[in-house]
């Protein structure tokens, strides 16, 4: 022990000294700084600063105080608080937290939190006690609790079953945690409740009421009532509109529907749902399976009514008579519902004598109809014949006696024929009536046509002959009324609906039967007179045909002034406008033959004309129908030379013009242009004119060209009339052009433009027609002022 203490007071001699003692070697804080640094540079230290910077920290430290932190937070805490305590960056934290996490099985990471075993077995055992006390725990009340995911705890739950939460997991809503105890009470109290019902019962108010669990009532349910202990379906699967429907209940429903059934041989949908039956169709389909039902509107029937019915309707076409099926159904059916289980009685007539329904029940046998008909021969006969002595025969043209062969097909393409059809440039419209009574017929001739004219006048014109034709369409025979008092005189018992739908139903075949028996009466009181009516006539249309092919001829010659397509628009225009008129004159004069001539020739359409050709012989057939197909094609030369064929396989006369009457002509249509040109005031159209009066005077040719042609005729005119002329033409134009264009923008736009977008636009529309309304008459001038060559031209 000497020895020892010796030892010992001689080391604390040497340690003193060395206190005492001064370094020979001392480092400085910065050199310490640099050496640590060189140390971590090279991988040989590892350690981290603190975020003051004055310190250094090893991870194995940082493990250390976060499971220390863990500890002291009874096993939960925030990877952020953390790092206030240790007092380091937090890219360091996360990271030895996961290290921690992958080395330690009993530690999780959950929503950036350290979450430890014993913390979980400490909320089971809270979870345990609110379990205990109310008998079922939310999963998702937990989540609220303790902020954490639902999958999380119910994962650290599942593993705790039956150590610390005594209960057990519902296996249809994994959501909720219950008691052996709460799922006995639960079920005794659902066998009791749905024992005591009676009647049929929405499920979703007993939850509301009892407060059930849903899911665990549901699955209850279904259990007691597979197994027999609950007598009842339910209805509607597990939704709102799920229904208890009790045993009872069923047996005195289905007893009930039976027998109104058995009695009545009909089942009203409104009354089953009165009973409690959610969804009357598919239950009647599943209860009579083997029966063969009807489903109408609001009811379904059985096969005795349907029986009853198609008797009914095969006594009235046997006897040729009618039948109202409305006092054969019970009371409660609507006319929807007759009107459906009529028609599927009508399928099993379809191949018998046709029959008609009127009134959604009234069924009308072919023979009544007929015997109905009959009853207006004689007066038919009577009214006609005074008819004829009332009117002379003069005056009742072709177009009031064509309608049985012609009208009932052409009327409504020849309206829109009208409507669509290019109003074309003409002098004027006149008329040539024959004289005497045989085959009186009216033909309308127009003369020499100016181009490009739009005439106001001739578009009323047109519109007062279309509305006078649809006036002289028909020659009528009774009124609806007074058909309904020829039938109450001879067709007892019939209900006023019926008579009026009849009256509805006889009064067109009526009057195309009197149109027959007019057109009888009148062929056989005008046949003496036919001759010379037709003589007439066919000089009448050779005169119009050799006009028109004259003129066609002449704007031909002006056409070749031009580039080949120029000359190609022209040419597809005189296709459309005269040459569709020569041609439609030809066939107006061969329909008239057949009683289906056209008062005006132009409103004939090609699908007029292919009825027309399809009426003539084969001889006539062939040219007309290469001349009606040429009016599709881009060369005169080829319609021109239809024509002649064709006029000659009408026996057409065509006259053939020469020098003097080709001059007579051009002044006529010279003069009709200067005309329209005085009194118009529309810009395109003045200068439409100005342009074509000018390609006259500078070639001596007539030109009939669209408006679109305009251009190539003003850039024509730039080598035949003075720089100053021209240069005011193409000035107009561009004002045109862009007033034109004005406009189309004035009317694209929306609504929802600004007011000042419009105000714009309509200051700039104001000035160019300003300047239009300036210089139209300069335009004017260089047509209509005194010119040195006109005498000449003369």
């Amino acid at each position: 022990m000497a020895a020892t203490w010796e030892e010992i007071l001689k080391l604390s001699q040497q340690f003193q000294s060395a206190q005492f003692a001064q370094a020979t070697q001392r480092l400085s804080e910065r050199n310490c700084i640099e050496i640590v640094s060189k140390l971590i540079a090279e991988k040989q230290l590892e350690v981290v600063h603190t975020l003051d910077g004055k310190e250094y920290i090893t991870p194995a430290q940082i493990s250390r105080e976060i499971r220390d932190e863990l500890h002291v937070h009874g096993g939960r805490v925030n990877i952020v608080d953390l790092q206030q305590v240790v007092n380091v960056d937090l890219l360091h934290i996360e990271n030895r937290a996961n290290d921690l996490v992958k080395s330690d099985r009993t530690v999780q990471l959950v929503l950036g939190q350290l979450i430890d075993e014993n913390y979980l077995d400490q909320i089971a055992e809270e979870t345990n006690d609110k379990l205990q006390e109310s008998g079922q725990v939310k999963i998702s009340d937990l989540c609220k609790a303790y902020d954490l995911p639902g999958d999380f705890l119910k994962q650290a739950f599942s593993i705790r079953l039956g150590k610390i939460i005594h209960g057990k997991i519902d296996q249809d809503n994994r959501g909720v945690i219950f008691t052996d105890a709460f799922v006995t009470r639960h079920r005794a109290r659902i066998r009791g409740l749905f024992t005591a019902i009676t009647r049929p019962t929405p499920i979703i108010n007993l939850i509301t009421r009892h407060g059930f669990q849903e899911h665990l009532l549901y699955s209850m349910l279904e259990e007691l009532v597979s197994t027999g202990r609950l007598k009842g379906t339910v209805v509607g699967g597990r939704q709102d509109k799920a229904v208890f429907i009790p045993d009872i209940y069923s047996r005195t429903q289905s007893n009930w529907v039976d027998s109104f059934f058995k009695q009545n041989g009909y089942l009203e949908f409104d009354a089953l749902s009165r009973l409690g039956i959610p969804d009357p169709v598919n239950y009647i389909k599943k209860r009579y399976k083997s029966l063969q039902l009807l489903f109408l509107k609001s009811s379904c029937v059985g096969q005795e009514i349907v029986d009853q019915v198609e008797a009914s309707v095969d006594e009235a076409i046997s006897s040729g008579t009618w039948v109202d099926i409305a006092p054969l159904l019970p009371s409660s059916f609507s006319v929807e519902d007759a009107s459906m289980l009529l028609q599927q009685v009508m399928r099993s007539f379809s191949k018998q004598p046709s029959t008609l329904v009127f009134g959604d029940t009234n069924v009308v046998s072919e023979k009544f109809i007929n015997s109905c008909t009959d009853l207006f021969s004689d007066l038919m006969h009577q009214k006609a014949e005074k008819e004829m002595k009332n009117n002379p025969v003069h005056l009742i043209t072709e177009e009031d006696l064509k309608q049985s062969a012609f009208v009932e097909n052409a009327s409504s393409s020849k309206k829109d024929k009208k409507d669509e059809r290019r109003k074309k440039a003409a002098e004027g419209t006149g008329s040539v009536k024959s004289s005497g009574g045989g085959n009186a017929r009216e033909f309308k001739i127009k003369k020499a046509k100016k181009k490009g004219r739009k005439d106001a006048d001739s578009d009323e014109e047109s519109q007062t002959s279309s509305s006078n034709k649809s006036k002289h369409l028909e020659i009528p025979f009774l009124s609806p009324e007074e058909i309904e008092d020829v039938l109450r005189k001879h067709v007892r018992d019939c209900p006023e609906e019926l008579i009026t739908e009849l009256a509805d139903h006889l009064i067109r075949p009526l009057t195309k039967s009197y149109q027959e028996a007019v057109r009888s009466v009148f062929m056989s009181s005008t046949s003496t007179y036919s001759g010379a009516s037709r003589k007439k006539t066919i000089k009448d249309l050779q005169e119009e045909v050799s006009s028109l092919y004259n003129n066609i001829r002449l704007f031909e010659k002006g056409a070749k002034h031009f580039t080949d397509e120029t000359q190609s628009n022209i040419a597809k225009h005189m296709l459309k406008t005269f040459c569709t008129d020569i041609t439609n004159l030809i066939f107006n004069c061969l329909a008239a033959d057949q009683m289906m001539a056209a008062e005006d020739y132009t409103a004939i359409t090609t699908e007029m004309r292919k009825k027309i050709l399809s009426t003539l012989s084969e001889e006539t057939r062939g040219p007309l129908t290469k001349l009606h197909i040429s009016l599709n094609g881009k060369s005169l030369e080829e319609f021109v030379s239809c024509l002649d064929a064709a006029a000659e396989a009408c026996d057409i006369m065509v006259k053939k013009g020469d020098k003097k009457k080709e001059r007579q002509i051009l002044f006529q249509h010279r003069q009709a242009l200067i005309e329209q040109l005085k009194v118009t005031e529309d810009p395109a159209l003045v200068l439409h004119l100005t342009s074509v009066l000018l390609f006259q005077f500078s070639t001596h040719c007539m030109l009939h060209a669209p408006g679109r042609c305009v251009p190539q005729i003003i850039t024509f005119l730039s080598t035949k009339i003075p720089e100053d002329q021209h240069s005011l033409l193409v000035k107009y134009q561009g004002l045109v052009v862009k007033q034109l264009i004005s406009q189309n923008k004035k009317i694209g736009q929306g609504d929802d433009d600004s007011v000042d977008n419009n105000l714009n636009a309509e200051e700039s529309i104001e000035a160019i027609r300003k300047e239009l309304q300036e210089l139209a008459g300069s335009v004017k001038d260089l047509v209509l002022r005194p010119r040195k060559s006109s005498v000449t031209e003369e």
